[in-house]
């Protein structure tokens, strides 16, 4: 199978999600820090469009990329960042066969974490089955994406 992971960047959405201070532009500093500029900001309407638009045509293009269809995906492992997106996103994904894992409910937005604690509690679970296609989607700051196809 070709092309099982794919990473995506888009630099001029960076303002989504970001860290204004404790990077190189600018350090962190008694008034950054006076400022709370050290925190997360998000646009969350503005990441939700991101996941909307993006996701959908990304992951189209990667498991065409990968010689698959979405039917021929069995279990989807998202970043668990908000559960009605993810429902609006996984119905525009078409993935007839995929069962979708969940565990914001239980853990909430864990962030980076999020896909690995997920992939972990289906395992655990007994979700998986030799030879299982498991699609991983994640997202992030920056705006980034990054898509990882598993043969379990």
């Amino acid at each position: 199978m070709a092309g099982v992971l794919a990473l995506h960047s888009f630099g001029d959405l960076s303002g989504l999600i970001e860290v204004p201070a404790g990077g190189s532009r600018l350090p962190v500093d008694r008034a950054a820090l006076d400022a709370g500029l050290h925190y997360f900001t998000m646009d969350g309407r503005g990441v939700r469009n991101f996941v909307g638009d993006q996701l959908p045509r990304l992951v189209e293009e990667f498991l065409h990329a990968c010689g698959v269809v979405p039917d021929d995906i069995d279990h989807f492992v998202p970043h668990q960042a908000n559960g009605a997106m993810l429902d609006s996103v996984f119905a525009d994904l078409e993935m007839s066969r995929a069962t979708m894992h969940r565990t914001l409910t239980h853990y909430a937005n864990t962030g980076a974490a999020s896909i690995p604690i997920t992939l972990d509690a289906a395992a655990r679970s007994g979700a998986f089955t030799p030879g299982d296609l498991v699609l991983l989607a994640g997202f992030g700051g920056g705006m980034s994406a990054g898509l990882a196809l598993v043969e379990w």
